[in-house]
């Protein structure tokens, strides 16, 4: 189920200030995922498990974002517990996207095991896609 609410005002602040984003935009809320969005910025927050069955979901709330903000786009995973290969090609599909507008898909707190799975896979490579900021272990 895709929900689009918005709880807070407009704005938030710019990527680059050290205040944490207000993620207040509800792009997804399953019952094995939450995607959230800031408003304003080109960030969102994924907290559950992303598999084949919400990888349509998890592109939607990318395209979501990317349209609504300028720039790189942020996802910050440090609340996923689990992905499987069907979203890891969610994410590199989304890099390649932007990669072809001159864009980047910055990956944050990616938990050392998604990291793991998207080296041995090679798509760590993949164009337009960075991953920065691993939690730490």
């Amino acid at each position: 189920m895709t929900v689009w609410r918005i709880t807070g005002g407009e704005g938030g602040p710019d990527p680059g200030a050290r205040e944490a984003p207000r993620y207040d935009i509800v792009e997804h809320d399953s019952a094995l995922l939450r995607i959230t969005a800031a408003s304003g910025v080109a960030r969102v927050l994924l907290a559950g498990e992303v598999d084949v069955s919400n990888t349509a979901a998890v592109a939607r709330a990318l395209r979501a974002v990317r349209e609504r903000g300028s720039g790189d786009l942020h996802a910050d995973l440090s609340g996923v517990e689990f992905m499987d290969v069907a979203g890891l090609r969610a994410f590199s599909e989304a890099a390649r996207d932007l990669h072809d507008r001159d864009g980047l898909l910055v990956l944050h707190g990616v938990p050392p095991h998604i990291e793991r799975l998207f080296t041995l896979i090679g798509w760590n490579a993949t164009p337009g896609l960075e991953i920065h900021c691993p939690p730490r272990g």
